[in-house]
């Protein structure tokens, strides 16, 4: 079968045969990592999966000591009564009892699929495929149709629509959980143990648009994340659709609606002010959800960024997504942005003002007020499904980063990646 019409990404090394799996990142320096099922490398590359097994011999009992290590100085942290205490523990008698079982004469337990890291210079080709390719193969994976590898995308798809699965909106979430144990450094760990704690309590969540970002749920108004779209952002697009002197108007509105300030000037990056207002608060994790609106092209885009704190001065991007949601009418999600009281008042100025236009403009705020809030949605799921990948063990999947932020260094706000 011809690898155009095929799921599953192909790596050429210099030597040995080919490697069939799905490529998780390429990094600054050129190594690929690769998921790659274990029972296709017995059959198709022995010599490497030998290889890999006798490396993670070696170093799941060294990751695991540490880990216990990590978990004993964590609780030590914590309050009495923390509800984490609970969880840490079952975690640590789950670690301790496979490195018992391994130091007794045990072997490490090998997993459904390996990650393999191939260095730049062994690689003489790559192919990866489209994201919707690639999706067919990753939930025949988890799902454990036969020879993914060699299969069309076709026949994948038309057999998981036979059991009732549709390949486009199946997760695949699960095969995160069928890999080996990873070793961390100190800053991977640290992010892991934020990812850890937020399965309990939700992290600052900052949201806005250009300078200015709010704090949305620091005081749990509103259910934190669900919190409806800012009063300021439907204010903000009337007076775009309208023009004149209106915008100034409003902002004297959501000021006295809010008691907000304007973003103060001299900061280059959002996110470097949201992560010098973390540190006042004394956080060590928060998410940045931005929007910007296309009002001419009738459509909003929405990032949303969660960062953590890797060291004194320093932060690390763990996670970033974007949505570009198409403006138009969503008459639920009017509803639910018309009961906002801050979006009242708002509206309830325009209409006193009585602008030619005024309804109009109104009516496609709150339009793009309901693609933002679908866009938010999507992203916060999004985020939901990065944080659970991470929070069912201590010692697995890999955590990789982005760019790195430093609240200390105005000349440049960032350096290279720190895990790259």
């Amino acid at each position: 079968m011809p690898l155009s019409k095929r799921g599953v990404d192909r790596l050429t090394p210099s030597r040995g045969p080919a490697i069939l799996g799905a490529v998780f990142r390429k990094t600054q320096r050129g190594e690929v990592v690769m998921a790659v099922r274990r029972d296709w490398l017995k059959t198709e590359d022995p010599e490497r999966l030998q290889l890999a097994d006798a490396s993670l011999a070696e170093s799941s009992p060294r990751a695991w000591r540490r880990l216990l290590g990590r978990i004993d100085d964590w609780k030590k942290t914590l309050k009495p009564d923390s509800p984490l205490r609970a969880v840490l523990d079952l975690e640590r008698k789950r670690v301790a009892d496979l490195l018992k079982a391994v130091e007794g004469g045990g072997r490490v337990p090998a997993t459904r699929f390996l990650a393999l890291v191939i260095p730049r210079k062994e690689i003489s080709a790559l192919t990866v495929q489209p994201v919707v390719r690639k999706q067919v193969a990753l939930v025949s994976w988890v799902e454990g149709l036969k020879r993914v590898e060699t299969r069309s995308v076709d026949d994948l798809a038309a057999e998981l629509m036979t059991a009732g699965l549709d390949p486009a909106t199946a997760g695949a979430e699960s095969l995160w959980r069928e890999l080996p144990v990873v070793e961390d450094d100190d800053r991977t760990w640290r992010i892991r143990r934020v990812l850890k704690a937020c399965q309990l309590s939700e992290p600052l969540h900052f949201q806005g648009t250009g300078g200015l970002l709010l704090a949305a749920n620091e005081k749990k108004r509103g259910g934190g994340l669900d919190q409806p779209v800012d009063a300021k952002m439907i204010g903000d697009l009337v007076g775009q659709l309208l023009g004149g002197d209106l915008g100034g108007d409003l902002g004297k509105l959501l000021e006295q609606l809010g008691g907000r300030a304007k973003p103060r000037g001299g900061d280059s990056s959002p996110l470097l002010t949201a992560a010098r207002r973390a540190e006042a608060a004394g956080r060590d994790a928060f998410r940045v959800t931005r929007f910007r609106h296309d009002v001419t092209g009738r459509r909003t885009t929405v990032t949303s960024e969660f960062l953590v704190k890797v060291d004194r001065g320093e932060w690390v991007l763990a996670w970033q997504e974007s949505r570009t949601i198409e403006v138009r009418a969503r008459p639920d999600a009017r509803k639910r942005i018309e009961r906002d009281p801050r979006v009242q008042g708002v509206l309830k100025l325009v209409k006193a003002l009585g602008l030619d236009g005024g309804d109009r403009a109104i009516e496609t705020a709150i339009q793009f007020g309901a693609a933002t809030q679908e866009g938010q949605q999507r992203l916060d799921s999004g985020f939901l499904k990065f944080r659970d990948r991470y929070g069912h063990r201590l010692d697995s999947p890999p955590l990789w980063w982005g760019r790195t932020l430093r609240t200390t260094d105005d000349r440049s706000g960032r350096k290279p990646t720190g895990n790259d």
